[in-house]
Protein backbone atom coordinates (compact mmCIF):
# COMPACT_ATOMS: atom_id res chain seq x y z
CA UNK A 1 0.00 0.00 0.00
CA UNK A 2 1.59 3.34 -0.69
CA UNK A 3 1.69 5.36 2.11
CA UNK A 4 0.84 8.59 0.36
CA UNK A 5 -2.32 7.11 -0.52
CA UNK A 6 -3.82 6.32 3.25
CA UNK A 7 -4.80 9.73 4.29
CA UNK A 8 -6.81 9.69 1.04
CA UNK A 9 -8.01 6.24 1.98
CA UNK A 10 -9.10 7.14 5.16
CA UNK A 11 -11.22 10.39 4.78
CA UNK A 12 -12.99 7.83 1.54
CA UNK A 13 -13.38 4.98 4.66
CA UNK A 14 -15.42 7.84 7.17
CA UNK A 15 -17.52 9.05 4.61
CA UNK A 16 -18.37 5.51 3.47
CA UNK A 17 -19.22 5.09 7.24
CA UNK A 18 -20.93 8.52 7.96
CA UNK A 19 -23.34 7.61 5.34
CA UNK A 20 -23.85 3.90 6.25
CA UNK A 21 -24.32 5.34 9.75
CA UNK A 22 -26.68 8.10 8.94
CA UNK A 23 -29.06 5.28 7.62
CA UNK A 24 -28.70 3.42 9.33
CA UNK A 25 -29.98 5.70 12.17
CA UNK A 26 -32.71 6.94 9.49
CA UNK A 27 -33.80 2.99 9.64
CA UNK A 28 -34.00 2.92 13.33
CA UNK A 29 -35.24 5.70 13.90
CA UNK A 30 -38.18 6.14 11.08
CA UNK A 31 -40.80 4.81 13.46
CA UNK A 32 -40.24 7.76 15.87
CA UNK A 33 -40.49 10.04 12.49
CA UNK A 34 -37.10 11.54 13.15
CA UNK A 35 -33.92 11.68 10.92
CA UNK A 36 -30.35 11.69 11.85
CA UNK A 37 -29.99 15.20 10.38
CA UNK A 38 -33.23 16.41 12.64
CA UNK A 39 -31.80 14.64 15.64
CA UNK A 40 -27.95 16.35 15.31
CA UNK A 41 -30.01 19.86 15.05
CA UNK A 42 -32.50 19.07 18.04
CA UNK A 43 -29.53 17.75 19.79
CA UNK A 44 -26.94 21.22 18.62
CA UNK A 45 -30.36 23.34 19.88
CA UNK A 46 -30.71 21.85 23.29
CA UNK A 47 -27.07 21.91 24.13
CA UNK A 48 -26.86 25.92 23.03
CA UNK A 49 -29.57 26.48 26.23
CA UNK A 50 -32.83 28.22 26.80
CA UNK A 51 -31.58 31.38 24.77
CA UNK A 52 -31.50 29.27 21.53
CA UNK A 53 -28.60 29.64 19.25
CA UNK A 54 -28.62 32.05 15.88
CA UNK A 55 -29.08 30.09 12.86
CA UNK A 56 -25.90 30.72 11.29
CA UNK A 57 -23.92 29.51 14.88
CA UNK A 58 -26.17 25.94 14.28
CA UNK A 59 -25.24 25.69 10.65
CA UNK A 60 -21.17 26.10 11.89
CA UNK A 61 -21.39 24.22 14.61
CA UNK A 62 -23.14 21.10 12.48
CA UNK A 63 -20.93 21.50 9.55
CA UNK A 64 -23.62 21.81 7.40
CA UNK A 65 -24.61 25.07 4.88
CA UNK A 66 -26.97 27.04 5.98
CA UNK A 67 -29.37 26.75 3.38
CA UNK A 68 -29.73 22.79 4.78
CA UNK A 69 -29.80 24.20 7.93
CA UNK A 70 -33.13 26.53 7.20
CA UNK A 71 -34.87 23.25 5.41
CA UNK A 72 -33.86 21.01 8.70
CA UNK A 73 -34.92 23.87 11.33
CA UNK A 74 -38.10 25.17 9.21
CA UNK A 75 -39.78 21.49 9.39
CA UNK A 76 -38.54 20.79 12.74
CA UNK A 77 -40.38 24.78 13.41
CA UNK A 78 -43.51 23.30 11.63
CA UNK A 79 -43.78 20.09 13.64
CA UNK A 80 -43.36 22.07 16.72
CA UNK A 81 -40.03 20.98 18.07
CA UNK A 82 -38.08 24.20 17.14
CA UNK A 83 -38.98 27.79 18.09
CA UNK A 84 -38.38 31.04 17.00
CA UNK A 85 -37.02 33.30 19.48
CA UNK A 86 -35.97 37.01 18.88
CA UNK A 87 -32.50 38.06 17.68
CA UNK A 88 -30.21 40.69 18.22
CA UNK A 89 -32.19 42.55 15.55
CA UNK A 90 -35.61 42.73 14.15
CA UNK A 91 -34.12 40.92 10.91
CA UNK A 92 -32.55 38.23 13.36
CA UNK A 93 -34.03 35.16 15.22
CA UNK A 94 -32.52 32.31 17.34
CA UNK A 95 -33.68 28.95 17.41
CA UNK A 96 -34.88 26.77 20.67
CA UNK A 97 -36.55 24.04 21.85
CA UNK A 98 -39.84 23.71 22.50
CA UNK A 99 -41.40 21.52 25.24
CA UNK A 100 -41.80 19.08 22.40
CA UNK A 101 -38.76 18.57 21.23
CA UNK A 102 -37.37 18.29 24.52
CA UNK A 103 -40.01 15.30 24.38
CA UNK A 104 -38.55 14.04 21.30
CA UNK A 105 -35.12 14.18 22.21
CA UNK A 106 -35.77 12.01 25.65
CA UNK A 107 -37.48 9.06 23.39
CA UNK A 108 -34.71 9.26 20.44
CA UNK A 109 -31.44 9.60 23.31
CA UNK A 110 -31.77 6.65 25.06
CA UNK A 111 -32.64 4.60 21.49
CA UNK A 112 -29.37 6.37 20.02
CA UNK A 113 -27.03 5.34 22.53
CA UNK A 114 -28.28 1.80 22.24
CA UNK A 115 -27.52 1.86 18.76
CA UNK A 116 -23.91 3.48 19.08
CA UNK A 117 -22.76 0.62 21.78
CA UNK A 118 -23.73 -1.94 19.72
CA UNK A 119 -22.18 0.06 16.62
CA UNK A 120 -19.01 0.37 18.76
CA UNK A 121 -19.18 -2.74 20.84
CA UNK A 122 -15.92 -4.58 19.10
CA UNK A 123 -13.67 -1.82 20.85
CA UNK A 124 -11.89 -1.43 23.78
CA UNK A 125 -12.03 1.54 26.17
CA UNK A 126 -8.57 2.65 25.23
CA UNK A 127 -9.50 2.47 21.45
CA UNK A 128 -12.50 4.10 21.66
CA UNK A 129 -10.69 6.92 23.49
CA UNK A 130 -8.39 7.20 20.49
CA UNK A 131 -11.31 7.10 17.76
CA UNK A 132 -12.21 9.88 19.83
CA UNK A 133 -9.25 11.88 20.01
CA UNK A 134 -8.54 11.26 16.35
CA UNK A 135 -12.27 12.42 15.30
CA UNK A 136 -11.44 15.46 17.42
CA UNK A 137 -8.79 15.98 15.64
CA UNK A 138 -10.13 15.54 12.50
CA UNK A 139 -12.94 17.72 13.10
CA UNK A 140 -10.73 20.69 13.80
CA UNK A 141 -9.09 20.08 10.86
CA UNK A 142 -12.25 20.30 9.20
CA UNK A 143 -13.55 23.41 10.73
CA UNK A 144 -9.94 25.39 10.54
CA UNK A 145 -10.45 24.28 6.47
CA UNK A 146 -13.66 25.46 6.12
CA UNK A 147 -13.33 28.64 7.80
CA UNK A 148 -10.89 29.27 4.96
CA UNK A 149 -13.26 28.02 2.18
CA UNK A 150 -15.80 30.66 1.07
CA UNK A 151 -19.31 29.08 2.10
CA UNK A 152 -21.24 29.81 -0.93
CA UNK A 153 -24.43 29.96 0.60
CA UNK A 154 -24.18 33.04 2.56
CA UNK A 155 -26.23 36.06 1.62
CA UNK A 156 -24.18 39.25 0.16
Amino acid sequence: MDKHLIPSMICTAMMRVGTRMATMFDQHFAELGITQAQFRTLLAVAEAGNDGIAPSALADQLLLERATVTVLTSRLVDRAFLQRLPGDNRRTFRLALTEAGREQLEQVIPRAVQLADATLAEHTDDQLATIWNSLQAIEARVRAYSERTPDTTRSK
